[in-house]
């Protein structure tokens, strides 16, 4: 499979996700080439990510949310 056909957006998102990515990389040239065109009018995020999560097997979204990283350094400082 030619990997420069793999949208951009599409691509990040399977990043993101190791079960989708693992599934991805384990289907044929086909089935790849198939799931690329059926999917290439996703345009939103959201749908993006509901159809990598689709694709890991995952009805839900992932308990995991970079959309606000500052998060994670918040607490008591260090001096």
């Amino acid at each position: 499979m030619d990997y420069n056909n793999l949208p951009l957006d599409l691509g990040l998102a399977l990043t993101t996700n190791r079960a989708a990515m693992d599934r991805f990389v384990d289907m044929s040239d086909d089935e790849k080439e198939e799931f690329i065109e059926r999917n290439r009018s996703v345009m939103s995020k959201k749908e993006i990510e509901r159809l990598v999560n689709s694709l890991a097997g995952e009805d839900e979204e992932p308990d995991l949310h970079l959309e606000n990283v500052n998060e994670i350094f918040k607490g008591p400082s260090i001096g």
